[in-house]
């Protein structure tokens, strides 16, 4: 069923816009085995090619940067009268974030990831190379 929503959300006349911002320790993390994390990481790369997907990886040069705190989603909404929304997960629950000083605090926090983050195209080329190193 995820996988059938997937395809239905990929082939939508007008699909939703994502920009990913992910450290480079995650993309190295084996989960599984290896030959699944590599199909994994090539399915990202081939994804990372649509023209509403924009992917970039904090390498570990960069060093320290705000997403070691955590993981987080700035959820915006064409029309200007919703809310922006923040929603982050903790150990036992998730949070939505909606008062404008956090939904701020969190968009900077994301501007300061897209600075330390590769451009699109070496994001992508590190991990086909990542891909690459576990097969």
């Amino acid at each position: 069923m995820r996988l059938a929503r997937q395809n239905a959300t990929l082939q939508r006349e007008d699909p939703l816009k994502l920009w990913a911002i992910v450290d480079e320790a995650v993309l190295r993390r084996v989960v599984g085995s290896r030959a699944v994390m590599a199909k994994q990481l090539h399915q990202l790369v081939t994804r990372s090619k649509d023209p509403h997907v924009t992917l970039q990886v904090v390498p570990f040069e960069a060093g320290a940067h705000p997403g070691v705190l955590g993981s987080f989603v700035v959820l915006e909404f064409p029309v200007r009268n919703d809310l922006d929304v923040v929603y982050t997960e903790t150990l036992t629950s998730s949070l939505y974030l909606e008062r404008d000083e956090d939904v701020s605090t969190y968009n900077q926090a994301f501007d300061r990831l897209r600075a330390a983050a590769l451009d699109v195209a070496p994001s992508r080329r590190l991990i086909a190379q990542i891909a690459k190193d576990l097969e």
